[in-house]
C-alpha cells in the first residue's frame, strides 16, 4: 500500500514509531487487564463495565489537556458512575459472573479490574490526540502500527498473565499450552482429567467468529469516521450496550445468563447517562434554536407578516369608505 498507493504520504511516514509504540503499549495493558477480568465475569457485566471509560476519560483530559465539558456531560458522567456502583454494589448473587459458582467478592475484585483498564486506554487516546493534533493520518496505517507493538508487549506480558487465573501456568509450561491452545483451536481436548477439563468441541467456530467480528468492527469505525460523522459513531456504541446485554441472555450464547434486578436497573442508569452525556445537550440546543426563549419574543417573519395583513386591511377598509 506504501509502495503503490498515495493514500499513506510522506509525512505520516515520517512520524516517529516511538509515538506509536506508546500507543501500542498502553492499548496492550488495558487488553491484558480486560482479559484477566472476562475470565470471571460475563459478558454482560463486561460491557457495562466497560462504560466506565466515559468518566475516566473526563478525568484524564481535564487533567492533562485542560479540556473543558458542559454541565449534561457532567451530569451524564456522573449517572453512568451511579449505574456501575449500582451493578456493583447491589445484591450479591452471582448475575455477572462467568459461572454459576463464582466468589460474589472475586467478581467485585475482577469489577474492579475491569474498570481499571480503562485508565491505559483513555492514556492511549488522551495520548493520540495530544501528539497526532490535527494530523491528517491515515487509519488503516496508524491502527496498523499500533497493533504490531501491541502484539511485541504482548508476548512479555504474557509471563504474569499465565500465573493469575485459577489455574495458574509457570513460564517452564507456557510453551505447552500454548501448543494445547493451538490443538484446542483446532477441536482438540488436551486435558481430560481433572476440575478444569477441556472443552474444545465448538472452539473453532467460537474463536473464528470473533476474529471475524472484530476485524469488521474495527473496519466498520473506521468507515463510519471517514465517511460518516462521531455523532453516528456515539449512536451506534449507545445502541450496543442494550443490545449486548440483551445477546447475553440468549441460550446459544457461551455462559449465558439472565439479567437480574440490579443489571437491569444499573443498564437504565447507564443508558440514560449515555443519553445525557452523548445527545441532550446537542437536541436541547436544537430544541432552542426552533423554539424562542422568551414568550415575548416574536419571530422577524412573522412580525413583518402581521403588519403587512394590516396594512392591507387597512386599504380595504380605504377603498370600501370611498366607494360608499
Amino acid at each position: 500500500m506504501i509502495k503503490y498507493g498515495s493514500a499513506i504520504t510522506w509525512d505520516q511516514r515520517s512520524i516517529p514509531k516511538r509515538k506509536f509504540a506508546v500507543m501500542g503499549g498502553l492499548d496492550s495493558i488495558a487488553g491484558i487487564l480486560q482479559v484477566f477480568a472476562a475470565t470471571y465475569l460475563g459478558g454482560s457485566l463486561i460491557i457495562l463495565l466497560g462504560q466506565a471509560a466515559i468518566p475516566i476519560s473526563m478525568v484524564i483530559s481535564s487533567l492533562l489537556l485542560k479540556a473543558k465539558y458542559s454541565g449534561y456531560q457532567y451530569v451524564g458522567a456522573v449517572t453512568v458512575t451511579l449505574g456501575l456502583l449500582i451493578v456493583l454494589g447491589l445484591g450479591g448473587n452471582d448475575s455477572g459472573s462467568s459461572g454459576g459458582g463464582t466468589n460474589p467478592h472475586l467478581i467485585v475484585l475482577w469489577s474492579i479490574v475491569m474498570i481499571f483498564s480503562c485508565v491505559p486506554m483513555c492514556l492511549s487516546s488522551v495520548y493520540k490526540e495530544k501528539t497526532l493534533g490535527e494530523a491528517e493520518l491515515d487509519a488503516v496505517y496508524l491502527n496498523g502500527w499500533i497493533a504490531v507493538f501491541q502484539f511485541m508487549f504482548a508476548i512479555p506480558l504474557t509471563l504474569p498473565a499465565s500465573m493469575i487465573g485459577d489455574h495458574p501456568v509457570t513460564p517452564s509450561e507456557l510453551p505447552e499450552n500454548l501448543y494445547d491452545g493451538l490443538l484446542c483451536y483446532l477441536g482438540q481436548n488436551t486435558v481430560v482429567d481433572g476440575p478444569h477439563k477441556d472443552d474444545c468441541d465448538k472452539a473453532t467456530i467460537y474463536v473464528t467468529a470473533y476474529l471475524l467480528f472484530n476485524v469488521a468492527y474495527n473496519l466498520l469505525i473506521i468507515l463510519i469516521l471517514k465517511f460518516g460523522s462521531a455523532n453516528i459513531l456515539w449512536l451506534a456504541m449507545t445502541i450496543m450496550v442494550p443490545l449486548g446485554n440483551v445477546a447475553f441472555t440468549f441460550p446459544f450464547m457461551p455462559e449465558h445468563q439472565p439479567l437480574h434486578a440490579k443489571d437491569i436497573a444499573g443498564l437504565l442508569f447507564i443508558m440514560a447517562g449515555l443519553f445525557v452525556y452523548r445527545f441532550l445537550e446537542d437536541m436541547m440546543d436544537a430544541w432552542n434554536k426552533r423554539t424562542p426563549v422568551y414568550p415575548d419574543e416574536k419571530d422577524e417573519a412573522v412580525g413583518e407578516l402581521k403588519r403587512a395583513l394590516i396594512s392591507s386591511d387597512s386599504d380595504n377598509s380605504d377603498d370600501l369608505d370611498k366607494e360608499v
